[in-house]
């Protein structure tokens, strides 16, 4: 199939563009870039650099920090560079034991000394950086695509493991002294009033005021959020959908419950520690070598929090074998087999964690995978303006994704007495 002239345009002038930057950072040419096929959804232009000389060339990867989801990209590389000097000292002070393994992100500095490079474009300053890519690693993109079961569990496993050492890496870090880069987020009071305001049919801004959060920041940032931005007819449509009307229902049923990690950290019971945010499988880096896991990359999400919600993010993505989109619910179930994995490599690494938040392990499941499932509900019901639909995506995608993501809450919540008593066999065991 020939490809779009618009689209190879673009991509060459992507190239050039990237070409540019790079030759800006303190990197040794001749140089060769090329579109990263690994890139996130968030920071689309992602470049993989090959630079030195032909017996001695080095790869990099540059990178643009999306303006549009992160409004401030300095808070963004502020959070990210303590982050690397924290897992560096701790490293520097023999924090690994045994077998572990660990690889801190490095990046490049620009000609002129920076940490960084900001580019004066016509809507505000560009944020790029450059990273080495890590030699020897690979990563996931899902566990469900390794078809032998035994190395799916010790995927599952290290994964798990690779959390743990990242948050005793980190635990030194003062989180007093962090923003979080998305002003707003894994707050779940904040979803759930942008899910009240949504049902109420508010159309702007001033209609929503009474649902806006007090904090002006927070509110600049999110506003936008808490509005229908659909038309009447199509609002009418999604909101007397007796699926969309079930999911509100069970969302309300749970709003409690949904809170019960925020209420904890604000009483004192749960501590809050330094976050990653977004503990999706191709996050974390793995050894060709020894198939160990090696790093925790894309630290844009940097944030205080409880590390529960890291662990429950990244529980109920990996025990959904159907992927989150399957449009047939029935299909939709947990594996505790990979729940027990994780588990078990999880608590043999931790470090700096107590009785009070391993009692919660399985309930943080459950809890990010509703907040999730709230999340995608909204935006279905807003008009698909966050989680954005691309040309090849059905309209009801969102609707689609809250389904699965309610339906994963229920299956765990329906085994939540199996998974516990495997944490708790697993503490014993390791307690001996």
């Amino acid at each position: 199939m020939d490809q779009n002239p618009k689209t190879i345009q673009s991509r060459e002038t992507g190239l050039k563009q990237a070409c540019d930057v790079a030759a800006l950072f303190d990197i040794c040419g001749p140089l060769e870039v090329d579109d990263f096929e690994e890139k996130g959804n968030i920071n689309q232009q992602t470049y993989l650099i090959s630079a030195g000389t032909p017996d001695h060339r080095t790869e990099y990867l540059l990178q643009k920090i999306n303006p549009a989801v992160f409004k401030r990209p300095r808070l963004v590389m502020q959070s990210m560079i303590s982050c690397i000097e924290a897992q560096r000292n701790a490293l520097s002070q023999g924090a690994l034991h045994g077998d572990e393994e660990w690889e801190t992100i490095q990046l490049i500095r620009t000609r002129k000394g920076e940490d960084y490079l900001e580019i004066e474009g016509s809507e505000g300053a560009d944020c790029w950086r450059m990273m080495v890519r890590m030699p020897n690693t690979c990563a996931y993109k899902s566990l469900w695509g390794i078809r032998d079961p035994e190395q799916r569990f010790r995927v599952a496993e290290e994964t798990a493991k690779g959390l743990a050492l990242f948050g005793n890496l980190t635990s030194g870090m003062l989180t007093g002294s962090l923003s979080p880069s998305l002003p707003g987020y894994r707050d779940t009071r904040l979803y759930y009033d942008q899910l009240d305001s949504l049902t109420n049919g508010n159309c702007t801004i001033d209609q929503a005021a009474d649902f806006l959060p007090a904090d002006p920041l927070v509110r600049q940032c999110t506003e936008q959020h808490y509005f229908v931005h659909l038309d009447g007819k199509e609002f009418k449509h999604r909101m007397t959908d007796p699926e969309v009307r079930r999911l509100i229902a069970v969302a309300g049923e749970q709003k409690a419950f949904a809170h019960s990690l925020l209420e904890g950290m604000a009483c004192g019971r749960l501590k809050i520690s330094v976050i990653h945010g977004d503990t999706k499988l191709d996050n974390f880096l793995f050894s060709r070598r020894t198939g160990k896991v090696r790093s925790l990359v894309d630290l844009d999400t940097i944030m205080p929090h409880t590390w529960l919600s890291d662990w429950g993010d990244m529980v109920r993505s990996l025990v959904n074998a159907a992927g989150e989109k399957e449009s047939d619910i029935r299909k939709i179930d947990v594996d505790l087999d990979v729940f027990k994995a994780m588990a078990r490599g999880f608590l043999g690494s931790a470090r700096n964690i107590n009785m009070d938040e391993t009692g919660l392990m399985v309930e943080a499941a459950q809890i990010l995978a509703l907040e999730l499932g709230i999340r995608f509900l909204a935006d279905y019901i807003r008009g698909d303006t966050y989680f954005k639909l691309g040309n090849s995506d059905p309209r009801d995608l969102n609707k689609t994704r809250a389904r699965v993501q309610f339906a994963v809450f229920e299956r765990l919540r329906a085994k939540a007495k199996t998974a516990k008593r495997q944490i708790q066999e697993i503490l014993e065991t390791l307690s001996l």
